[in-house]
């Protein structure tokens, strides 16, 4: 990694440190760009699935409920994507609940937020807690690994104050093959 891109993690990762220390809700907005600049300008706008890109996977939760993944590279609760290729995560909180959603894919890739979540940093994850209605989309380059497949679990909680690692409930799969 760049000195320049280290020490702008560094910023990145010390400001949802304190922020979540804080307890203070981090609010991405659609056009900026969180953990770097010089990242390409991938899918903007809506994200109905009528007009999702070939590379969106919409995450969709509802009460109770298993999330839903809708989208061409998605098989049950496994998502597949393509290592060094742009993907769209959109997760969708239609449950009456706050979800949070929780992996350690998150803190290998520069990733451009858009829409409004809680950051959650944990020691070998990062994440985001939804609240009841909202909708938070994450752009990024999918990682390489260095193997020819790699499994990251992205955990889907809900948010009933506990302490981290405890009771969480449902799991997505995804799994990136190099190309």
């Amino acid at each position: 990694m760049k000195p320049m891109i280290k020490s702008k993690w560094s910023v990145v990762v010390a400001t949802i440190l304190m922020t979540v220390a804080s307890g203070t809700t981090l609010l991405f907005a659609h056009s900026n760009t969180s953990a770097h600049d010089g990242g390409s300008d991938m899918h903007q706008g809506d994200h109905s699935s009528a007009t999702a890109p070939e590379n969106e996977v919409e995450v969709v939760i509802q009460k109770g409920g298993q999330p839903r993944l809708k989208g061409p590279q998605t098989q049950g609760q496994v998502i597949a994507l393509v290592a060094g290729q742009p993907a769209v995560l959109a997760f969708r909180n239609e449950d009456t609940v706050p979800r949070e959603f929780v992996s350690p894919l998150f803190t290998r890739a520069e990733i451009h937020f858009a829409g409004q979540a809680t950051g959650i940093v944990r020691k070998d994850a990062a994440g985001f807690r939804l609240t009841p209605g909202s909708t938070l989309t994450l752009q990024f380059i999918t990682p390489h690994s260095g193997f020819p497949k790699m499994y990251d679990l992205i955990w889907c909680s809900h948010d009933h104050g506990q302490e981290p690692d405890t009771e969480f409930e449902e799991l997505l799969v995804v799994l990136t093959r190099e190309q």
